[in-house]
């Protein structure tokens, strides 16, 4: 998994799909595409865009044994090659993707290879066996969450979720929170200020774990509080309701107070190394944190509690950000390789090895039971992580007509110049809802709406 904080890289990918983001639509059908009859897996090169080092040589070499006369190549994840290989009708036959992110907007223009009867054959992914966070691979036209399937999840957790350094709580005076009921983030605030220290104008621990304004973190705290961003159709964003001034007033205090890193205090990495290394008394990261912990620390494990989402209203609702995973192109040149690559990556022995390590939750029900429960951290962490499925759904903050990484590239912009400028959170609000709309508003004219 990836850490979900905005990097200068990442803003450069998003602009990258907006300059290509007429090709795109230049070269699909700007409907969602038909369910194709599966084709049979051919010999040679299954070509995979991905990033670099995630799918390892062990894991090659394992899949190509497993699925003979198949041969795999990776090309790293560059948003302006695929881009251009789309447009050129050759594309890659496998892309690494956040289903939470792009399902809409690879669906409507026709991009993204309709999976229904792929899946329909599968003996592996089991349509009774999927879990629910592989709704947000689904899309019927109007709707995420419903109708076909574009792509499957390869491992993920519930991001809203964070972890806390026990010790530095009872060394701060603080009752730890039980990890199994959310806080609320003015809770969570309060606490962080008590965390945090700072000495002559240098901070020297982070009561709080990296805040970026974003279209899932401010699109899942809305949603605790019944709200949301994009509207029904979701062709407009509204970042003056209520709901998200109450959401943009608790990142705009956190950010200012200094409380964690954010658009305005970057980070100089990601929470990982920050919570390690004793400068952040919390972490906002999902599941597969612990895995980390385990491999590449593992004296905190001991003091390292896994918590529910905090909420802004009184819904609970715990979102992922991401459901990372692949999909396959409507033009691959082999699309069932592709598929088989789905099957052993996602959900057979390639998910197996990976999920049984701790480095996330499995996207099939009967793979819970390999996810790690022999150490008390892990049993209290699986736990919380168990209770916690009940609270996962699809939040409508993606749209056919922008990435979302395009908007959030929009949106932090706007944010760090408004709140650099010591700007009003209403103002702000009229400001994003302005700007992340003039994005929107483009988009729809590449596809002639």
């Amino acid at each position: 998994m990836s850490p979900s904080a905005v990097s200068r890289r990442s803003v450069l990918r998003s602009a990258g799909f907006l300059a290509g983001a007429a090709a795109l639509s230049a070269c699909g059908n700007n409907t969602a595409t038909g369910s194709k009859t599966p084709s049979k897996a051919k010999s040679g090169t299954l070509t995979i865009m991905s990033v670099q080092g995630e799918i390892t040589d062990v894991e090659v070499a394992a899949f190509e044994q497993a699925h003979p006369g198949v041969k795999i190549k990776q090309i790293n994840t560059d948003v302006t090659r695929l881009n251009a290989m789309l447009a050129a009708g050759n594309p890659p036959d496998v892309v690494r993707d956040a289903g939470t992110d792009v399902t809409p907007y690879i669906a409507t223009r026709g991009v993204a290879l309709n999976l229904d009867e792929y899946f329909a054959q599968s003996s592996v992914l089991k349509e009774a066996d999927i879990l629910p966070i592989n709704n947000v691979w689904k899309w019927d036209g109007t709707t995420q969450g419903k109708g076909s399937r574009y792509g499957m999840a390869k491992d993920w957790s519930q991001d809203a979720m964070w972890w806390y350094n026990a010790d530095m709580w009872s060394a701060a005076g603080l009752k730890a929170p039980d990890p199994s009921e959310p806080i609320t983030y003015d809770e969570l605030a309060d606490a962080a200020k008590r965390l945090t220290s700072t000495k002559a104008g240098k901070t020297s621990v982070y009561g709080l774990f990296t805040t970026t304004a974003g279209m899932n973190r401010i699109g899942s705290m809305v949603a605790t509080a019944g709200g949301r961003i994009l509207s029904e159709d979701l062709a407009t964003a509204d970042f003056t309701s209520p709901e998200a001034i109450a959401a943009l007033t608790w990142l705009v205090d956190v950010a200012k107070a200094r409380l964690g890193y954010s658009l305005i205090n970057p980070s100089p990495d990601w929470d990982g190394p920050e919570y390690v290394a004793g400068k952040q008394a919390t972490s906002g990261q999902g599941f597969w944190f612990g895995g980390f912990l385990g491999s590449t620390a593992k004296a905190y494990q001991s003091k390292s509690v896994f918590a529910a989402a905090p909420t802004l209203g009184k819904k609970r609702v715990s979102p992922s950000f991401g459901a990372v995973g692949y999909w396959i192109p409507a033009k691959s040149r082999n699309p069932g390789a592709g598929f088989q690559f789905l099957e052993w990556y996602c959900g057979g022995a390639g998910a197996r090895k990976r999920i049984s390590a701790g480095n996330g939750l499995p996207s099939l029900k009967s793979m819970l039971s390999v996810v790690p429960q022999s150490t008390p951290f892990e049993k209290a962490a699986f736990k919380v992580q168990s209770d916690e499925l009940h609270y996962v759904d699809v939040l409508h903050n993606a749209t056919p007509y922008a990435q979302t990484t395009a908007l959030d590239t929009t949106i932090a912009k706007t944010f760090t110049a408004m709140v650099g400028s010591g700007a009003s959170v209403p103002k702000l609000a009229d400001q994003l809802t302005k700007d992340v709309n003039a994005v929107l508003a483009s988009g729809k004219k590449l596809v002639g709406k």
